[in-house]
């Protein structure tokens, strides 16, 4: 008899045993949902740790005092938990340890570190572990206004690609720098060590992402080049400005100069300059000293043609050039990479072997959340719009 019938224990699983949930499970229902962990097998049944989120997080912790219960069940009444229980159930485990450490001496510690920057009226109202929550809280609000603000100035995609690029060469040489620190090799003997191991560690992560096993140092290698490579062209391709709208201007040759000058009935301007030439008075005599003072070379208006003394006009500017973007961008990759797992858990057993039985399919998708098979038509829908377009 197999040792790990069905592949639950640590050994078969790189010495990270899955996250299990509990069901089928007729005389005791009450645990029917619970999750745990196998620890051993014997006597065709595993014997499994039954977890909580309290107990999960107080032996992360090093708490060795509280311990969890053990119980002996058949492999049927043993599944695998899914992707959103397991993501459901790392957040009560960080969110019980977060409570922990805010009861813990060393939050206290900090905390009354932060109160004594503060103004003593202000420390009157506080306490250490309010003094941690705002003094968090300040700093995701600087992370938040520096992150726009890069945003706006070098653009969301190119922020994202840097962070994820850092993301990703911090996991794969963190291993070999916080060795070599700690036996004090060189920087130079570090960073070499570094790259000679980042593409097994990189296969590593790409077997622990897609549960493929059959890649290769070459395949990884090659494959973090051309991430690298990739990266390296959104980052040193300039972003897209859109191109400033010109203010409406009226299209036409300019007209002549029309002076702004006070409006009369020029036949009696005539009469008044006539009578003044009669009688022998100084021209300009019986005129109004508006119209004398009026200067027609500073007060005029260059009016284009086609220009109306009524300002109901509207001008609508034409519309900026559509930029072309390519089909396959990241939405486009992340589907594809959705639909490459969604169909590798439909084929490959949880022992690694192809299973392309109708029958085993069949079961498969009836077992599939219905969440998940909605993420799967929406990726689908995204990768076919992109070959069509």
């Amino acid at each position: 008899m197999s040792v790990d019938p069905s592949h639950f224990l640590a050994t078969s699983n790189g010495g990270k045993p899955p996250l299990l949930k509990l069901h089928n499970i007729s005389a005791r229902p009450e645990l029917n949902g619970q999750l745990g962990q196998a620890v051993s097998f014997a006597a065709g049944r595993y014997v499994v740790a039954v977890l909580t989120a309290e107990i999960a997080a107080t032996m992360a912790g090093g708490n060795n005092a509280v311990e969890p219960s053990y119980l002996k069940l058949k492999p049927e009444s043993l599944v695998e938990a899914t992707n959103f229980e397991q993501l459901k159930f790392g957040a009560a485990v960080a969110f019980h340890h977060a409570q922990l450490y805010i009861d813990s001496a060393a939050c206290q510690e900090r905390g009354s570190y932060i109160m004594s920057l503060l103004p003593p009226p202000l420390q009157a109202k506080l306490t250490p572990q309010k003094a941690i929550l705002g003094a968090v809280i300040v700093v995701l609000l600087n992370i938040m206004l520096v992150f726009k603000l890069l945003s706006g100035w070098i653009g969301f995609t190119k922020i994202f690609v840097f962070l994820s690029l850092i993301a990703l060469v911090s996991t794969i040489t963190s291993p070999d720098w916080m060795e070599g620190v700690k036996a004090g090799k060189p920087l130079r003997l570090i960073a070499k060590s570094a790259a000679i191991n980042s593409p097994t560690r990189f296969k590593q992560i790409l077997i622990e992402l897609t549960g493929y096993r059959n890649i290769s140092d070459r395949m990884a290698l090659g494959l973090m080049f051309a991430m690298l490579l990739w990266s390296g062209k959104i980052l040193i391709t300039p972003s897209a400005r859109p191109a400033r709208l010109q203010p409406p201007t009226p299209n036409g040759s300019m007209q002549p100069r029309v002076p702004r000058i006070p409006q009369y009935d020029l036949e009696n301007i005539y009469k008044m300059g006539w009578d003044d030439a009669k009688a022998g008075n100084d021209f300009g005599t019986s005129l109004p000293e508006e119209i004398l003072k009026a200067d027609p070379v500073e007060d005029t208006v260059i009016k284009p043609s086609g220009y109306e003394e009524s300002f109901d006009w509207a001008y609508d500017p034409p519309p900026p050039p559509k930029q072309k973007s390519s089909s396959f961008g990241m939405s486009t990759m992340l589907s594809i990479f959705t639909l490459y797992r969604f169909g590798k858990d439909l084929v490959v057993t949880p022992d690694g072997q192809l299973m392309l039985d109708p029958a085993y399919i069949m079961m498969r998708l009836r077992n599939i959340e219905p969440w998940r098979l909605g993420l799967m038509g929406m990726s689908l829908y995204r990768v076919v719009n992109a070959f069509i377009r």
